[in-house]
């Protein structure tokens, strides 16, 4: 469409024309073919991936409907149709295949994230008439109308789900200004996100309370499954995320240097999160002792918590860890989650006295100060520099109203 090759911009001479049109026509037709040999040729290589080693015959893709050059041949050679002005469902398409690409996602997220964000699409391109709805049809008034539809009935949305799917939504009419190079496509869904309501609305995590955090540990260690167990402890002693403990590879876990540590980086069973910072952090003697009382796996490359390892087993482990603060210890607050020791590490680090920046490295912020922290090392910083830093952080036994 950008460059003139699309089937509905081909020359065509209308049956009265004149001589200036008939001149028009046959640049036209020049420029058009001239495209056509450019676009066959560049199609054919990209499709191209080597040779029958028995016919030498060339070997080409198959079909792969992320495929943005097969996409576009089936268009040009007439297989699909579409029209000259973009629609919702073109658009989408050629959204998630795009977005797939730059994000390189984990396959479990990558899968996770293209249900969900099509399922929203989907419940969007009914709401607005179908696929091919005209893209530039879709006004402000189908955008908060649309918003509006999850605010009504006896469970309505709350406003940070609502502000999201506004931004996921909107992230489609952005793409299509920009991949299509076209200044005229508005996003109606701009600035409709209520950030006031959002904050209003939103349920927020706090920390344990010093009880809390004994209690909490005293189920933790109660665990049956070693795995579970060990992620729990990993979590209040580390201050880490939860997939950042359950994601650990055997050789991760350092137990005999001279100051035991676990690092925490990209590995092949997931990767940090945005604005997560690779890191070591050492062990004190309570997750030191726990972790020498479990067989681990032999072999450095598995990951050390076996089945929970995976991305996709994320969910699982968090119910687990869960079902123990509204189950063992029978606390019905929606803001207290496992993942409140993440806020609670940090709670004990203020009232320790440790710095900000070393607390923000600690837990993998990634801030001005923190990645300073770790450039400082040229490689990070050596576990044992902030191995009093710890000791001083749990030593503290009171950081909050119990």
């Amino acid at each position: 469409m950008r460059e003139g090759f699309h089937p509905d911009q081909k020359p065509t001479l209308p049956a009265d024309y004149t001589k200036e049109q008939k001149e028009q026509f046959y640049k036209d037709k020049q420029r058009w073919e001239a495209l056509d040999e450019m676009f066959t040729g560049a199609y054919l290589s990209s499709q191209e991936i080597g040779v029958d080693p028995q016919t030498w015959d060339a070997q080409y893709k198959r079909d792969d409907p992320t495929d943005i050059m097969q996409a576009a041949s089936r268009i040009v050679f007439g297989k699909e149709s579409t029209s000259l002005e973009l629609t919702w469902g073109e658009v989408v398409d050629a959204y998630l295949a795009i977005n797939a690409r730059e994000k390189r996602r984990d396959p479990h997220d990558q899968k996770k994230f293209e249900t969900k964000t099509r399922n929203l699409y989907d419940k969007f391109r009914h709401f607005v008439g179908g696929s091919d709805t005209k893209l530039k049809a879709i006004n402000r008034q189908d955008a908060r109308a649309f918003l509006e539809t999850y605010r009504q009935g006896p469970k309505p949305a709350k406003e940070g789900s609502i502000g999201r799917y506004a931004s996921q939504i909107g992230a489609v009419f952005n793409f299509a200004r920009k991949e299509y190079q076209d200044g005229t496509i508005l996003n109606p869904f701009e600035g409709l996100r209520n950030m006031s309501a959002e904050r209003d609305d939103a349920t927020d995590r706090r920390s344990f309370t010093p009880s809390e955090l004994i209690r909490f540990e005293v189920v933790v260690r109660a665990k049956i499954i070693p795995e579970i167990r060990l992620i729990g402890l990993l979590m209040i002693y580390t201050g880490c995320r939860t997939s950042e403990a359950a994601g650990l590879q055997v050789k991760d876990i350092s137990l005999t240097s001279n100051t035991p540590h676990i690092k925490i980086r990209n590995n092949k069973f997931r990767k940090l999160e945005k604005g997560g910072l690779e890191r070591s952090v050492p062990l004190v003697s309570p997750m030191l002792d726990a972790l020498r009382s479990y067989q681990m796996p032999d072999n450095p490359e598995d990951g050390a918590f076996g089945a929970y390892a995976p991305r996709s087993a994320l969910d699982n482990v968090s119910i687990q860890l869960n079902k123990l603060i509204r189950v063992e210890m029978q606390v019905s607050d929606p803001e207290l989650v496992s993942y409140s020791t993440r806020h609670t590490f940090k709670a004990r680090g203020r009232a320790a006295r440790v710095s900000s920046e070393v607390l923000d490295y600690l837990q993998g912020h990634k801030t001005t100060q923190s990645s300073a922290v770790a450039m400082r090392y040229g490689t990070g910083a050596p576990p044992n520099v902030y191995k009093d830093d710890l000791d001083r952080l749990f030593a503290v036994t009171e950081w909050g109203l119990d």
